[in-house]
């Protein structure tokens, strides 16, 4: 079989390359950048047995397992027994292997702490960091000096040009003004002190 013409040809060293930088390039673990995980990480053992040791896990897959058809059917039986829609004479072998099965023992891990305290930053709140354009702002101050929160009127106006409902409208506004910046910037800008602005009652409608 005929050969690729670079395999053929002399292999030649690369002197440019510095091995030994490569090599630690190649096995160097990289920065972890999660302050929780950094502190409890042992670098003389292995990624899954960090983890472990974390009380995380490395493959999703292994921490919650998919449920096999002989369980499910196993399920299917017991709920089924419970509800006497079959006899009771009538006990598959996968019924009793699953009466049988023995429960699994939960594994406190040695550093369990460190899953908590991701769970406590996960649930956390954060400040939104959402602002609206400088042309959606314009057009948003427009709407409120010209019809303050009468939405349906917004509705009608000729710079409505992407034909938004009052309902979208009303959600857009809304948010616009549970934004500190960008209302402090509306009241400076017409010299107001404070904003005072009512709803109309448009849910009946």
């Amino acid at each position: 079989m005929v050969k690729v013409r670079k395999q053929r040809q002399k292999k030649s060293y690369n002197y440019a390359a510095n091995r030994k930088r490569m090599n630690k390039k190649q096995t160097r673990d990289g920065k972890i950048k999660c302050p929780e995980a950094k502190g409890a990480w042992e670098k003389s053992r292995t990624v899954s047995k960090n983890f472990k040791n974390m009380g995380l896990s490395s493959d999703p897959n292994a921490a919650i397992p998919i449920r096999k058809s002989q369980k499910q059917r196993v399920e299917v039986l017991k709920k089924s027994l419970e509800s006497r829609d079959i006899p009771k004479d009538v006990v598959s072998n996968a019924l009793e292997a699953g009466i049988r099965r023995k429960k699994r023992k939960k594994v406190v891990a040695p550093k369990g702490h460190v899953a908590k305290e991701l769970e406590e930053n996960a649930n956390a709140p954060r400040e939104s960091g959402f602002r609206y354009s400088k042309g959606q702002v314009t057009l948003i101050s427009y709407y409120l000096d010209k019809y303050k929160l009468n939405y349906k009127a917004m509705v009608r106006d000729r710079k409505n040009y992407e034909q938004e409902t009052w309902k979208q409208l009303r959600r857009k506004i809304r948010k616009f003004l549970s934004i500190q910046e960008h209302v402090d910037g509306y009241l400076k800008s017409r010299g107001l002190e404070r904003l005072s602005l009512e709803e109309e009652d448009t849910d009946s409608d």
